[in-house]
């Protein structure tokens, strides 16, 4: 082929080049490229630091950087900073060709993925760009407590497009995982709170919740991380009422999973029964656990 990945730079490629620009990108990209790309088109948008988190567990940042800025080459990623600051980091998102790839590699037809790149680099003005990275933070948090617990492992974890298609009659959350410690499994759904919607808006999700519960006869237990102690509170006050046999409700502030993490005792157990102290997600596991499952 003849075209360099310099040439493919800023340009609107024509089906003869997008052809030539897969065959010349095949040896050129790695399968943890691939992991990456299909994390952004998973979560949207992620800064470098969480790139590296999540996907260069004991490398470098310089060498982490090094790489994006190769895939930026490349035409697979675009980039932003949305902030006037100057240690604010690089915002990375998909670039068309990446989006190619990602259809490839699902075995989609481009198209499908409802991929526009003037949408995702339109986030860099979004409101909603700090729920977007609050939710890879919270991804990146549960992902290192995984690897920080030798018989800890986060099995799934689904994003909010995912969870729109498996539940969507019912509920939306932000994002759903599965959390195995030793023989306990927590099947549990999050909700990150920025503190934007009013505590009545919240309540009213928990409906779904509970009709998702009757309808699967599986206890739907719902993690709510929010901004301050004081949101804490007011929600779990709200909520207190919502809590059955059915529907558990646990909330911790962004600073104190920032500061333990996940897997330890951060989650507040909302309702009058609940004990006062703070639970990790394998007692959360325990508590909702079904009469066959052990207990590690």
């Amino acid at each position: 082929m003849n075209s360099t990945p310099q040439e493919l730079d800023g340009r609107v490629l024509k089906r003869t080049e997008y052809g030539s620009a897969l065959v010349w990108l095949a040896p050129r990209v790695t399968p943890r490229d691939r992991e990456i790309l299909n994390g952004l088109y998973e979560h949207h948008v992620m800064t470098t630091h969480q790139i590296h988190r999540l996907y260069f567990s004991e490398g470098e940042a310089r060498r982490v950087r090094r790489r994006l800025l190769v895939l930026h080459r490349y035409g697979l990623l675009d980039r932003f900073r949305p902030f006037n600051r100057v240690r604010v980091p690089d915002h990375w998102v998909l670039a068309p060709v990446g989006a190619a790839l990602v259809a490839e590699h699902r075995g989609m037809e481009p198209g499908e993925l409802g991929f526009r790149q003037d949408r995702v680099l339109a986030w860099a003005h979004s409101g909603r760009l700090g729920h977007m990275l609050g939710l890879v933070e919270c991804l990146a948090l549960t992902t290192e407590a995984a690897r920080a617990l030798p018989v800890a492992q986060l099995v799934r974890w689904d994003n909010e497009r995912e969870c729109a298609h498996r539940w969507g009659r019912h509920i939306r959350p932000d994002a759903y995982m599965r959390w195995h410690q030793g023989l306990v499994e927590l099947d549990a759904f999050w909700e990150y709170d920025t503190g934007t919607e009013p505590l009545t808006k919240v309540q009213r999700k928990m409906s779904g919740y509970a009709r998702l519960a009757r309808e699967s006869r599986l206890a739907s237990i719902v993690l709510f991380a929010v901004h301050s102690d004081q949101r804490e509170n007011h929600l779990a006050a709200k909520l207190s009422g919502d809590v059955s046999d059915l529907v558990g409700v646990y909330v911790s502030t962004h600073a104190r999973l920032a500061a333990q993490g996940p897997a330890e005792a951060v989650w507040r157990a909302v309702g009058s029964s609940a004990s006062p102290d703070r639970l990790r997600l394998v007692d959360i596991g325990r508590h909702h656990s079904v009469p066959e499952q052990g207990e590690g």
